[in-house]
């Protein structure tokens, strides 16, 4: 669709992940990211307040032919859990370093640059912390998890949950959380409490959903 609103090159080799470019969407300026918050292939457009609408009758038009339809925002954030993309004020907040959420993959290091919590940062390249956040599958009942729920291993509190939902795309109850990092394995039994009940969970560390050309 993309590509048949531009004549900008946003083949895979030409437009990697994570790129941006400026270019010409439809007859609007714009600058455009390939980045994915549902861990399917995406983009996000950026566009002049007033270009808004024509941006979005040059995409409507041409997606016809793709089956095009919006769709609301609780809907990208079943699609987000799929993919363990954490939400910010949820996995990634101040009150979280970037080791713990794993945000430190996007630190350069060699920059000479200063920034808030960089001496934070720094220390824990060489002292690792001591919680990382994980991501479940939870046998829930009639709730799943929303938030600060308990996480617990045996017999004790050793964690808490983030944020949660149900997975429309393949059936089953999410959950983003921190567990003591040296406890994170694949298959890890644990139980979360929703509205004070026990639940049965497990770690998993692999995607829900992967689309390989996100990595492309």
């Amino acid at each position: 669709l993309l590509a048949a609103v531009t004549r900008a090159d946003v083949s895979a080799e030409g437009f990697r992940f994570m790129d941006v470019r400026r270019m010409v969407v439809g007859l609007s300026d714009a600058i455009v990211q390939r980045v994915s918050y549902t861990g399917d292939l995406g983009y996000e457009i950026f566009v002049d307040a007033l270009e808004q609408r024509a941006l979005w009758q040059a995409l409507w038009n041409k997606g016809q032919a793709f089956g095009i339809t919006p769709f609301g925002m609780r809907a990208m954030m079943s699609l987000r859990l799929d993919r363990f993309f954490g939400s910010w004020m949820r996995e990634f907040s101040p009150d979280y370093t970037a080791a713990e959420t794993g945000l430190d993959r996007f630190i350069q290091f060699k920059k000479n640059t200063d920034f808030i919590g960089r001496n934070v940062a720094e220390a824990e390249r060489t002292t690792p912390p001591a919680r990382k956040l994980a991501h479940f599958v939870v046998d829930a009942a009639d709730a799943d998890v929303v938030a600060y729920e308990p996480i617990w291993l045996d017999g004790a509190v050793v964690g808490f949950c983030t944020s949660g939902g149900y997975s429309h795309w393949t059936g089953q109850s999410v959950a983003t959380g921190f567990l003591p990092a040296d406890r994170i394995v694949d298959g890890l039994a644990v139980e979360i409490e929703i509205l004070g009940e026990m639940r049965k969970a497990r770690v998993v560390t692999a995607p829900l959903w992967d689309d390989p050309r996100m990595r492309a």
